[in-house]
């Protein structure tokens, strides 16, 4: 059982892959309304959980400081979401994903060995190395393009911005990672549900006349799909954090690429480049050594 635990963030990483597969062979265009209609979903699903289970009651009864943490880590996770997005407007997705990855797996790793005295092993730290170079080798070609262009204001803020994301993104890991210690997956997901959907909500009404020109019924469709998916992934990736660290949830699930990328190759028949190939190994590699680090 402890050797299924120690890899949920494959499956999350795995689950999440298949959303955005979906998204992307449907050619979803409103950036900001998943997260929304994802928001909606996980509300309904986590609902009935509650209801089902009857523990409404458990929701309610933590204490201030759990729900503080809970709520700042999960802002910080909506924030980081938002700054994604105008990233990937202004910038290359690999490259954005590539610095975000970088900058969460070392925040995370600073953090829980200096403020929760975590020690890592030689073979934690080289596997978690190998899957950022595989990160960086599946990159290399949109990395090398951008390197020789003149960058333009626009291209730097999407720079500063894949950063800022990833800072947001480890600050919830390790945020999340303590007040999971004392409430459960489902209300931990629950708030993030809730949070998401506050923050994400008044943007769509702002692009309403958008939206609603560039939506199709069909697109609602994949929409719950993929939303079910990112569900799915976000309670997984809470239960990692409660039973792994901080560290292993997100570097494990930084491996993503190697799923999305198979995933690509099977269902939206992508040919893979040498370097994609190269950087699987290299991500399967980093996974297997930190999977024996254990």
């Amino acid at each position: 059982m402890s050797n299924i635990l120690s890899i949920l963030p494959l499956f999350s990483a795995f689950t999440w892959a298949i959303s955005g597969t979906i998204l992307k062979k449907y050619k979803i265009k409103n950036l900001y309304l998943f997260p929304a209609f994802e928001s909606c979903i996980s509300f309904l699903v986590l609902s009935f959980m509650n209801f089902y289970l009857q523990r409404w009651d458990v929701f309610f009864s933590y204490d201030t400081n759990i729900y503080i943490l809970l709520i700042s880590g999960y802002t910080l996770s909506a924030l980081g979401m938002m700054i994604y997005i105008q990233a990937i407007q202004r910038t290359e997705l690999g490259i954005v994903f590539t610095l975000a990855t970088s900058i969460q797996v070392l925040i995370i790793a600073i953090l829980d060995k200096y403020i929760n005295l975590l020690q890592f092993s030689s073979l934690f730290t080289i596997g978690a190395i190998s899957i950022i170079l595989g990160v960086i080798a599946i990159n290399y070609h949109q990395l090398k393009s951008f390197s020789k262009k003149q960058q333009s204001t626009n291209s730097l803020i999407g720079l500063i911005a894949s950063l800022l994301c990833g800072t947001f993104w480890a600050l919830n890991a390790f945020i999340a990672d303590r007040a999971l210690n004392d409430s459960s997956v489902i209300d931990a997901t629950m708030i993030r549900t809730i949070l998401t959907f506050i923050y994400f909500v008044p943007i769509n009404f702002f692009q309403y006349n958008q939206i609603k020109l560039t939506t199709s019924k069909s697109e609602i469709k994949y929409l719950i799909i993929a939303a079910l998916f990112v569900t799915i992934s976000m309670l997984i990736w809470n239960s990692s954090l409660k039973v792994n660290t901080g560290s292993w949830t997100t570097v494990l699930s930084s491996s993503a690429p190697i799923f999305a990328l198979t995933m690509g190759y099977i269902f939206l028949k992508e040919k893979l480049k040498s370097n994609e190939l190269t950087g699987i190994f290299i991500c399967l590699i980093g996974v297997l050594l930190i999977i024996l680090s254990e």
